[in-house]
């Protein structure tokens, strides 16, 4: 993606995290890599602020404060917003969080600390962003040097 695209025709990404130095730093590294991005820090504001204008992808955390990750994407596919993939995020280690993120439409499910190259690469293979197949192969690429902190739960 050409970072020095005009603003209306760059792709938006919202981030709902809680944790205000993760929001950041990814507000950071996706509007470098040539995103426009709009941060929410609780549930009900990413609620609202996909709403508001929808985005064309959604990163969000698990545990959010004005109602979790999972209800939200549930609310979103009830008000039609379902099509918005969304990836997942967390820090928690519970077994089947990545069951219940896929039951939701999440479209990945990444597990904190993230490897920046496996997000940017799953993000843009989400967004159809990678017409040469360049992400898709560092995300082969990462997967094969035994990285574990994250989960694709895409095929």
């Amino acid at each position: 993606m050409n970072p020095l695209r005009k603003s209306q025709d760059r792709k938006r990404i919202l981030v709902v995290d809680d944790d205000k130095q993760v929001a950041s730093a990814l507000s950071i590294r996706l509007q470098a890599t040539g995103y426009d991005v709009v941060t929410a820090s609780d549930g009900a504001k990413g609620l609202a602020a996909a709403l508001d204008a929808p985005p064309d992808l959604i990163v969000m955390d698990i545990w959010l404060p004005g109602g979790p990750g999972f209800a939200i994407a549930r609310l979103l596919k009830h008000v039609g917003l379902g099509r918005i993939p969304i990836i997942f995020m967390t820090a928690s280690k519970k077994e089947g969080l990545w069951k219940l993120a896929q039951e939701v439409g999440s479209t990945a499910f990444i597990e904190k600390p993230y490897d920046p190259k496996e997000l940017l690469a799953t993000i843009a293979r989400e967004m159809d962003d990678d017409p040469e197949g360049t992400c898709t192969s560092t995300l082969s690429n990462l997967r094969h040097q035994g990285n574990s902190n994250g989960k694709n739960i895409n095929h």
